[in-house]
């Protein structure tokens, strides 16, 4: 991004009131010429350097400067490392003998030390002093481990330039945002036993001979010889070729995972998160696992998503926003592409902003069809009564309902619970067992923990 158009706010006020140091050159410049003193004109140039010196790197400092910002991957799993590329090249005849640089990180990463990799720390802003001669361009480097799951933002990047004497500074705040989306960490499933309501007519079979034409799962690339009542013609008009409808076969299994972010900690007198970060965890996981098995997944969640959006400034960037509703309905599907959707909105997922599981359950009748099995994975501490309640009314119309609770067992209150297929992953023991053991051996895929569930 250029900083040409950027408009840097200058203190009028204090430009006028350094006017004296021209007063005392030019006077001292006529008594040199008056007097013939060498000594009061080699003085008064002194004062003029004084006075305009300081105003010069004021006034242009930080202007014909050209700040990119990048980074080696935007998508990347729970414990992976990534690199941070900051370039300002100087366009102009004005070196700058310091240049502050000041780069946000929300949330805050982990940041590795050049020397030491052992040495880190949690940065939420990269501050760093720049020298940079005429027309000189300079890259710098940072190397992150990924340990927080989330849409991370780097920037705004804050510029703050000084003359040389250290007199006067000037800033700016250029909106340079980049994201970067690292996945929950990926618990291995080993073991989990999963009773249908109505397995008749849920096993996927290798051949689908039949197709629910009121179910539509996605689109494809129309094929020559399709059914002309096959083309998705909204499809079709937005991308300006034909697309054909993909119809849900009638013997595939559904499994939807419902996910209550919310938990309240009496220790706390607040929400633990590292509870919540495992229960996420947890989730994604267990979606992931349906998958695999020939599952045809779906989604659903009481919190908001973190989004970008493109700005209209001259170079596009992406700011970080929220949305304004706080719950995530993904569609069942099954193809390749919903592993990318899972975990893209399993790592967007922003907790401090939810509602009550039980209104999401009640306005989202259409997820919960008969044969659907069901996954809630909550926190023990979140689970109420009348979410049970919803459960019963659930499996009365053919839904096979799951209970998934993180934390500790015993302080499981809600007897009727028992009367639903229980699984306990563990609490905050486990969490931290999850998160040591990534990339702890050799030959585990990234992002995957070493450590694996057995839920039966």
């Amino acid at each position: 991004m250029k900083t040409d158009h950027l408009v840097i706010e200058q203190d009028d006020e204090m430009l006028k009131q350094r006017r004296p140091w021209y007063y005392v050159a030019l006077a001292l410049l006529l008594v040199s010429v008056l007097a013939r003193q060498p000594i009061v004109f080699l003085a008064s140039l002194f004062t003029l350097l004084v006075g305009l010196v300081p105003d010069l790197w004021y006034r242009q400092g930080l202007k014909r400067l050209l700040v990119r910002q990048q980074i080696s991957q935007q998508h990347l799993f729970f414990g992976e490392e990534v690199t941070l590329s900051i370039s300002i090249e100087n366009r102009k005849l004005l070196p700058l003998p310091w240049l502050g640089v000041e780069d946000k990180i929300t949330p805050p990463l982990t940041l590795l030390k050049k020397r030491s990799r052992l040495q880190a720390v949690n940065r939420d802003t990269i501050t760093s002093t720049w020298l940079l001669w005429s027309f000189q361009r300079v890259t710098r480097r940072y190397q992150l481990r990924c340990q927080t799951r989330g849409l991370h933002v780097f920037g705004p990047i804050r510029l703050s330039n000084s003359d040389p004497f250290g007199w006067l500074e000037s800033e700016t705040t250029l909106p340079i945002y980049t994201p970067l989306l690292i996945y929950p960490p990926i618990v291995p499933i080993e073991t989990l036993s999963l009773t249908s309501v109505l397995p008749s007519g849920e096993r996927a079979t290798l051949w689908h001979l039949l197709e629910d034409p009121l179910q539509v799962v996605g689109t494809r690339a129309y094929v020559p010889g399709d059914d002309p009542r096959r083309i998705h013609w909204k499809a079709t008009a937005h991308a300006g070729t034909l697309y054909s409808k993909v119809y849900e076969p009638s013997s595939l299994r559904r499994l939807l995972v419902l996910l209550d972010v919310w938990n309240y900690s009496e220790t706390l007198q607040g929400t633990d998160t590292e509870i919540q970060e495992l229960t996420i965890s947890i989730a994604a996981s267990l979606a992931l696992w349906g998958l695999d098995n020939s599952y045809t997944v779906g989604l659903l969640t009481n919190c908001a998503m973190m989004q970008t959006e493109q700005t209209t400034s001259e170079t596009p960037t992406q700011r970080p926003s929220s949305s304004t509703t706080p719950f995530v309905n993904m569609p069942f599907a099954a193809d390749d592409g919903q592993y990318e959707r899972l975990l893209s909105t399993f790592a967007c997922l922003l907790p401090s902003i939810h509602s009550s599981i039980d209104i999401l359950v009640d306005t989202e009748n259409t997820m919960f069809s008969a044969g659907t099995t069901l996954l809630l994975v909550s926190a023990i501490s979140t689970l109420s009564e009348s979410t049970l309640e919803r459960l019963y009314e659930l499996r009365t119309r053919g839904v096979a309902a799951h209970l998934i609770l993180t934390g500790d067992p015993a302080t499981l209150t809600l007897a009727d619970a028992g009367n639903f297929p229980l699984y306990f992953p563990g609490g905050k023991e486990k969490w931290h067992a999850i998160i040591n053991a990534i990339g702890s051996e050799h030959g585990t895929d990234p992002g995957t923990s070493a450590i694996t569930l057995q839920l039966d």
